[in-house]
This record gives structure tokens, C-alpha cells and sequence, in this order.
């Protein structure tokens, strides 16, 4: 991770806005444009969270994305008034893992993104109630 990247969160954890807001002024814009693609590439590959891939693929699909743990992850009206629900659990591709692979630090190319998910946390019973709601 960036250095500079490391140095905002840890502001961000402990100090004020302000203190961030005089420390972001100084940088350079290419190193703003450097601790954002860090934290984006970061986040999209975080192997315990999966909120900004939930979020793409909710919003991508145009869907409202929520941004509540349980439950759906998204929501748009439909035309008879009741908004349409959607589940979004899309498969983390590590980058990280394909630049191993691509430098020679990794003997197997990552398993390519094929629309499968996790859907860990949707029960039968909750899969029965939202089947008689359609």
C-alpha cells in the first residue's frame, strides 16, 4: 500500500477531518490520483468484505444499491408499485493473485469470473417467501 495511502487512513482513524483536509492540500494531484487507486484496488480485493463488488454489481444492473448487511442488496420500483429485491454475491478476482501469476510468482492463472457467488446467508425459507411474492 502506498505510504502516503497509510498515513491518511491512520489520520482518518485518529485525528480530525481538518487534520486530513491540511494534510490532502499538500499532495501533489498525481499522488491524490496514486492513494486513490491504491484504495479502490484494496478495497474491490478485500477477501472479507464484498460491499464495493456488491455495490457495482447492484448498481451496474440498476438497482438502488442498500447498504444494509441483512438483507437485499438492492431495490428498484417496478411498475405495479412493490419494489423489485435483488441479491448481489459476486465472486472476488484477486488482481493481486493475476499479477503473481502474470510476473511468474504464481504457477496457475486465477479461476476467471464465471457469474457464480456465495449465497451462504439466503435460506430455503426466505427463498420460498420471496417465490410466493412473485
Amino acid at each position: 500500500m502506498n505510504k502516503d495511502l497509510e498515513a491518511i487512513i491512520k489520520q482518518y482513524a485518529t485525528k480530525s477531518h481538518q487534520t486530513i483536509n491540511n494534510t490532502l492540500i499538500t499532495k501533489s494531484q498525481d499522488n491524490i490520483i496514486s492513494m486513490l487507486l491504491d484504495l479502490i484496488t484494496t478495497y474491490i480485493n478485500d477477501k472479507n468484505s464484498s460491499t464495493l463488488r456488491e455495490y457495482l454489481t447492484v448498481s451496474i444492473s440498476g438497482y438502488e444499491h442498500s447498504d444494509k448487511k441483512i438483507g437485499y442488496n438492492g431495490f428498484k420500483q417496478s411498475s405495479y408499485g412493490k419494489p423489485l429485491n435483488c441479491e448481489a454475491k459476486p465472486k472476488n478476482y484477486d488482481t493481486y493473485e493475476l499479477e503473481k501469476y502474470t510476473q511468474g510468482q504464481r504457477k496457475t492463472r486465477p479461476s476467471a469470473l464465471n457469474g457464480g457467488g456465495n449465497f451462504a446467508d439466503y435460506t430455503w425459507h426466505r427463498f420460498k417467501k420471496d417465490k410466493k411474492r412473485h
